[in-house]
């Protein structure tokens, strides 16, 4: 009897285990992520007040950015909100209905991967951190891109650059019920992150010694190995001083030009840099002056650039993206044409 008693809780003692094996070891954010846990669902209406909330107990900059993180890859979903939208011309075409700005992201608690990085980035930047929303390129399971689909974060804390990736921690979530795992990309080193996810330009890689996409495409011991025997040739932290102090528009024509010369074939992100270059010129207040005559000319420009790329592609996302940027165009045309004519002779 004594023995049989003896076996039932060894058993029981195991499962225990094993049970307690599949929570998350999380050490010293065991108190925080507790807090996190008991986060009223009402909350998330505004996002001010979810982040005071989450915050409330932090007793580190740690704390605050594991709250925030914690938080949003077991509250969000990862959904790509696919709709049919009507176009006159060609009947109907795909289109995405996916939120990136944070408010929409908690509106829903649906969002692709720039929808979670976005949301995080807000948290941390609206508790002082310097961080970043970064787009580039991604290999997994042996499958490499030759342009950019995917997006994560990088934020400043001990005086150092770590870097986070939510829609991938909340697929480790979603699929495992494991949260120990998800931290594979909480506050990761930018040498161990780099041999999955290389940013879209050089700067956002927070390296000296910046991989190019050909040794990204190599795989890990060709990353490996140039960063331990390439010396130091580049100065992250001067170059991100410099970009700062651009205008928003400057900073999207300095990002196409990286863009190119990191990889020339990426014709997508190149038109969207131009894009979101045109976009910020034809954002202005006020009667069409001199000034935003030029900036409507600018916008023109760019917009047909990215016109021109979007056409060299046959992808869906470059086609929606084609009917999109034509639409802007036309309207950027009749502001032109509404310019006085003594605006106009200037050209």
């Amino acid at each position: 009897m004594y023995k049989k008693l003896a076996i039932f809780i060894f058993l029981t003692l195991v499962s225990l285990g094993l049970v307690q094996a599949q929570e998350p070891a999380f050490g010293r954010y065991g108190s925080i992520d507790r807090h996190v846990r008991k986060t009223p669902d009402s909350l998330s209406q505004n996002i001010v007040l979810l982040h005071d909330y989450l915050t409330a107990p932090a007793k580190s900059d740690e704390d605050k950015i594991r709250a925030f993180y914690l938080w949003i890859i077991s509250n969000i979903e990862y959904k790509d909100q696919v709709e049919l939208l009507f176009d006159p011309n060609l009947l109907f075409y795909m289109g995405s209905n996916n939120c990136s700005s944070p408010v929409c992201v908690l509106q829903k608690r649906k969002a692709v991967c720039e929808g979670f990085s976005k949301l995080f980035e807000f948290f941390c930047t609206y508790s002082g951190f310097e961080s970043y929303s970064i787009g580039g390129y991604i290999t997994k399971n042996g499958a490499l891109q030759d342009r950019a689909t995917h997006s994560w974060n990088v934020v400043k804390i001990n005086n150092e650059w770590r870097f986070f990736d939510l829609s991938w921690a909340n697929a480790i979530l979603y699929h495992s019920g494991i949260k120990s795992k998800t931290n594979e990309y909480f506050m990761v080193s930018p040498e161990e992150f780099i041999l999955s996810h290389l940013p879209i330009i050089p700067m956002w890689q927070f390296l000296e010694t910046p991989i190019s996409l050909q040794i990204f495409n190599s795989g890990e011991e060709s990353i490996k190995n140039y960063l331990k025997t390439a010396p130091a040739n580049y100065n992250y932290t001067d170059t991100l001083s410099n970009f700062k102090l651009l205008s928003d528009a400057k900073k999207r024509l300095k990002t196409a030009q990286e863009i190119y010369r990191t990889n020339p074939n990426n014709k997508f992100n190149l038109a969207i840099e131009y894009y979101r270059y045109a976009r910020n010129m034809i954002s202005f207040d006020g009667e069409i002056d001199t000034l935003n005559y030029f900036r409507l000319i600018k916008a023109k420009g760019k917009m047909q650039l990215a016109i021109d790329l979007f056409t060299s592609s046959s992808d869906i996302s470059s086609q929606i993206m084609l009917l999109q940027i034509k639409d802007e165009l036309s309207k950027v045309d009749r502001l032109i044409n509404t310019a006085s004519p003594n605006i106009k002779h200037l050209k």
